[in-house]
């Protein structure tokens, strides 16, 4: 026969229910502090998409602007294409005459 007695039986029951208690208090906390460590790591992601999407939209608004400022160059390149004269004045010859070189003519000055 065991030689427990009841009292004793219930003591080791009554450490046994406290070990128990102590270890799911401890596994309670530890759920807990994961789930601020997950929250605040939740909060950091969106924080980082806040972030993101600032961005997103800044690199759009320049994305634009650029359009724009090409439109703009395009449009002054036309516009002074416009203003420039149709036809070049006639080349002249390098002695100031005013007058265009001769292709028939053959420069022998020794300077």
């Amino acid at each position: 026969m065991s030689a427990t007695t009841p009292n004793k039986e219930l003591e080791e029951l009554k450490k046994i229910v406290a070990d128990t208690k102590r270890e799911l208090e401890h596994e309670k906390q530890e759920r807990e502090r994961e789930k601020r460590e997950l929250e605040h790591e939740k909060q950091e992601r969106q924080r980082e998409k806040r972030d993101l999407e600032s961005k997103k939209q800044e690199l759009e608004c320049k994305e634009r602007e650029l359009e724009l400022e090409e439109r703009v160059l395009e449009q002054l390149r036309s516009s002074l294409i416009d203003l420039l004269p149709r036809s070049l004045p006639a080349q002249t010859d390098d002695q100031g005459t005013g007058q265009p070189p001769s292709n028939n003519e053959i420069s022998l000055s020794m300077e």
